[in-house]
């Protein structure tokens, strides 16, 4: 197959999402399983990848997901803690403390 229609198809996935995301404005959760659908038919398809090769980039990329899903929730949920608490007035203050010149204060963080 020549390498401009294996660029083409590398591309398709790619524009799965384009198509509809933007142009169907359909939700991520409806639109990303079916650009995983035409990576996954197209590594096995034109590519000739294993089955197991595809099954374990797919684990692997559920596992990465899951440590992203993670860490943002913590991220949310320390955020949370901290505006409940009032702990981000106080690390607030304690900036002001430092200097009250924004452009000091962006420096240090």
């Amino acid at each position: 197959m020549p390498p401009l229609v294996l660029s083409v198809l590398a591309l398709l996935p790619i524009a799965v999402v384009a198509l509809f995301l933007v142009a169907l404005r359909w939700p991520a959760a409806r639109a990303m399983p079916l650009s995983y659908l035409s990576a996954a038919v197209l590594a096995l398809a034109v590519w000739k990848t294993p089955p197991v090769q595809v099954a374990a980039a797919t684990v692997n990329g559920l596992i990465i997901a899951a440590t992203l899903i993670f860490i943002i929730f913590g991220a949310i949920l320390l955020l949370n803690t901290l505006q409940e608490s009032g702990g981000l007035g106080a690390i607030r203050r304690g900036f002001v403390d430092i200097s009250p010149d924004r452009r000091v204060q962006v420096i240090i963080i």
